[in-house]
Order: structure tokens, then sequence, then C-alpha cells
């Protein structure tokens, strides 16, 4: 009982493994979707640098901050990601900070890339455009990005030891049945009709090792020192089989000095 409570560690232990490295793949993944953000966030920002940069571009930011109070999201299925599927939900946020404005917090769970600042030249009054990659991916879906290659592994090992201790539980717990022996039984004289010498002589050759006898030691006994005791062994031994012949049970006289006693199957 004690090695299959401390076999349960198995299974628990591969469990926990599974778990953990489940978690870090889910956190590479997102790790990796932020990279991807970030690359190609620079690229986005190196094209179009001069642009954003604008004294027009500048005010139309200022001037829609100031009536939305919302910055300018640029959604970016045009743009390049190792990952295609990202097009559909990554997009950039442009913002303008300056002393007066600071860019604002985007809330909920979204996967964020770094911010840079976008100065342009000749910038006297310390305006700036920030630029930063957002990513709305499901928590399932970053899920199904990451590698569960090794927690599966882990998994199945959890799995398949659980099925071995309960098959070893199994075996412990089983009866152990012993090998019957079949034990000859002993042949017995009841409800046989018998005379009175009949049955002597029965039970003497049942007795008897290897249910044999000897005619000297049946005549003795039966008849003592009678002359013709041979004679009447052989006429008691004749009427005696066929009383035993109902009972599967028969004499059988061996090289003519002994008789025994057999049972037939």
């Amino acid at each position: 009982m004690n090695k299959l409570r401390y076999g349960m560690f198995v299974p628990l232990a591969f469990m926990i493994a599974s778990l953990i490295s489940s978690c870090f793949s889910y956190s590479n993944a997102r790790q990796n979707i932020a990279d991807d953000l970030n690359e190609a966030m620079f690229a986005f920002a190196n094209e179009n640098r001069e642009l954003w940069t604008r004294q027009d571009t500048i005010a139309a930011l200022r001037k829609m901050h100031e009536t939305t109070h919302k910055p300018i999201i640029y959604q970016a299925s045009d743009v390049n990601f190792r990952n295609a599927a990202l097009k559909e939900d990554a997009y950039f946020i442009l913002a303008l900070v300056d002393k007066r404005t600071t860019a604002p917090k985007i809330k909920g769970h979204k996967i964020a890339s770094d911010s840079i600042m976008l100065i342009p030249e000749n910038n006297i009054s310390g305006v700036a455009v920030q630029l930063q990659g957002f990513a709305d991916c499901s928590m399932a879906s970053v899920f199904a990005a990451s590698d569960q290659t090794l927690p599966g592994v882990f998994f199945s090992l959890s799995l398949l030891s659980i099925v071995s201790m309960y098959i070893w539980r199994r075996k412990e717990t089983e009866p152990i049945t012993e090998l019957a022996v079949e034990v000859p039984s002993i042949p017995s004289l009841t409800g046989i009709k018998l005379t009175p010498m009949q049955r002597q002589l029965a039970q003497m050759l049942l007795d008897a090792p290897d249910m044999k006898v000897d005619k000297a030691t049946l005549c003795s006994a039966l008849w003592g020192n009678k002359s013709n005791a041979e004679e009447s062994l052989y006429t008691l031994v004749r009427r005696t089989k066929a009383a035993l012949s109902v009972a599967n049970m028969e004499i059988v006289c061996n090289r003519g000095d002994s008789y025994e006693l057999r049972v037939i199957s």
C-alpha cells in the first residue's frame, strides 16, 4: 500500500511538469507576438517617418485629439508580419505627445509592442508622435499558436502512469487462488446391502494399504483355522463382488495370492 501511495507522486509530477511547460510555451508565444509587433512597427515607422513628422500631420493629430480625445488607429492589414494571422488582429496607435498632451492608455488584455517617439526636425515646441503596436489576440488563439509538444508529452506520460498504477493495483488486490489439488475420495460401504461376512471382507480390503490383503490373512481373520477356508473365501468373494458392483467397486484377484478392492471410475 505504501508503494502505491508513493507511486501516485509519479503521475502528479508529470501533470505539474505538463502544466508548467504549457505556461512557459504560452508565455513564449505571447512574447513572439510582441517581438513580431516590434519588428513590424519599426519597419512601418521607418517607411512613413517623414509623413508622421510633417507639421500638417502634427496639426491634424492635435486637432483630432482636441475633438475626440482619442488617438489615430491604423489597421495593419498591409503590414508584413512573420505570423501572417496578425494582419487581422494587429493595429498601430498614433498619438501626439507634448507638454500638454500625453498618450492615452489602451485598456483591455492586449499584446503590446514597445513604443517609439517620432520627433520632427526643428522641433521647438517639444512635440512628438508616439507609435505603438497592439494585437487583439484571445487566450485561445495564443494557446493555439504556442508549441504544446512538450506539455503534451508530459500529459501523456501522466495518463500512462495513472493507467499503469491502476493495473498494478488491480493485480495487487486480486485474491491469490490456490491450485485445487484433486484428492481422491475414500470409498464407503454405506448404503450397500451386504451380509455381515461380506461387510467384514469388504471393510478389511477397504482399510488395508492399497486396499489389498493376502488370502492367508483374510482366511485367518474370517474363519480362523478352518480347513476349507480358501474355498469359503472364493465363494464369499464371488458373492461380495455382485453386491459391490452397484457401488462401482470390484474385488480383483492378484496372481491367486491376494485380493484387492478397486473403485471403477
